[in-house]
C-alpha cells in the first residue's frame, strides 16, 4: 500500500516545460523549428502544503518540439508545440511511455516601439494518455502504479499571456548586448483542475568578442500559481493535474552554430513548489531558424 501512495503522489510531479513565441512575433515566412530532450530526477517531492517530503526515486524523460512561423509581419505567429514522446518510471515499481499533450498558439505585437509588446492564447490539445495500464497481466497494485503515471492531462485548456521584450546594450558606452523578458498570463482549465496565473521573468545577454559572441547567456524566473485549494490538490490530482505550484530559477546557454542552426543546454529547479518534483532539470536543444 505504501507504494501505491508513493506512486499517487509522484503523478504530481508531472507538468511539463511550456514554450511562447513571446514578444518577439516573427515576420512572414519566417520560422523557428526546435527539438529538445529534457530529464528531471528526484527522491523529493513537494507536498500539497509546500513542504518537500521523500519519496521513492522518480525519473522523468521528454523528447518535445517547439515551432514558429511568422504569417502576417506584427500582427500573427503561429506557435505549435507538444511531447513527442514521455517516459515516467518510478524506481522499481513500474514506468509509463508514450505520446504526451500537444498546444497550439497564435500570437500577436500590440506594441513594437520603444518596447516590444505581444498577446497570446494557446489551446492545449490532451493527446497523451492520462489513464494508461499496465497490461492485461498487470495485477491491481501495477495497474494502479501506471494510472498515476500519465502521459498527458486528458483535459483542454486555454491559456491567455501578456509579454513585454525590450533589448538593449551594443553602444559605444556598454557593448554588451541584453534583452529583457517580463511575461504574465491566466491558464483556463477544464475537466475539474483549478485555472492558474503563469509568469516569467527572464535576461539575456551576450557579449561583444569574437568567438563568444556567438553565445547568449539566460538568467530565467519561470513559474505557475494555481488556485486549487491545499485540500483540491490532495484530493484532485490524478496525474499531470490539479494543484501544480512552482517558481522556478534556472540558466541556459544558446549558441549559433551555423547561419540559422543552434543548440541549447540549461538547467532549472522549483525553490517553492506544490504537487512537483524538487529536483534539478536538465534541458538539451537544437534548433534552426529563418
Amino acid at each position: 500500500m505504501t507504494r501505491v501512495l508513493v506512486a499517487l503522489a509522484l503523478a504530481l510531479a508531472l507538468a511539463p516545460s511550456r514554450a511562447h513565441a513571446g514578444a518577439w512575433t516573427r515576420d512572414q515566412g519566417h520560422f523557428y523549428v526546435g527539438t529538445s530532450y529534457l530529464r528531471i530526477q528526484a527522491d523529493q517531492l513537494y507536498a500539497p502544503d509546500f513542504s518537500r517530503v521523500p519519496i521513492v526515486p522518480y525519473q522523468q524523460h521528454l523528447w518535445t518540439f517547439y515551432t514558429e512561423i511568422g504569417l502576417v509581419n506584427r500582427w500573427l505567429t503561429l506557435t505549435t508545440e507538444g511531447t513527442l514522446f514521455r517516459h515516467n518510471a518510478i524506481a522499481e515499481m513500474g514506468r509509463t511511455y508514450g505520446l504526451g499533450d500537444w498546444r497550439v498558439g497564435a500570437w500577436t505585437g500590440l506594441v513594437t516601439k520603444p518596447i516590444r509588446l505581444a498577446f497570446g492564447l494557446t489551446l492545449g490539445i490532451p493527446a497523451g494518455d492520462p489513464r494508461p495500464g499496465a497490461g492485461a497481466a498487470g495485477d491491481p497494485e501495477a495497474q494502479l502504479i501506471a494510472r498515476s503515471l500519465p502521459t498527458g492531462d486528458g483535459e483542454w485548456d486555454v491559456e491567455g499571456r501578456l509579454a513585454l521584450g525590450y533589448s538593449f546594450g551594443g553602444a559605444r558606452r556598454w557593448p554588451v548586448y541584453h534583452y529583457l523578458v517580463v511575461e504574465a498570463g491566466y491558464w483556463l482549465r477544464t475537466a475539474g483542475y483549478a485555472d492558474s496565473f503563469v509568469y516569467k521573468l527572464e535576461l539575456g545577454t551576450r557579449f561583444p568578442w569574437q568567438v563568444i559572441d556567438r553565445f547568449w547567456f539566460v538568467l530565467r524566473l519561470s513559474g505557475v500559481e494555481s488556485f486549487a485549494s491545499v485540500e483540491e490538490a490532495a484530493m484532485n490530482a490524478t496525474g499531470l493535474g490539479n494543484g501544480v505550484t512552482f517558481l522556478a530559477p534556472g540558466f541556459e546557454v544558446a549558441g549559433r552554430i551555423f547561419r540559422g542552426l543552434g543548440a541549447s543546454i540549461g538547467l532549472d529547479a522549483a525553490l517553492r513548489g506544490r504537487s512537483v518534483a524538487a529536483g534539478v532539470q536538465l534541458k538539451v536543444g537544437i534548433s534552426y531558424q529563418w
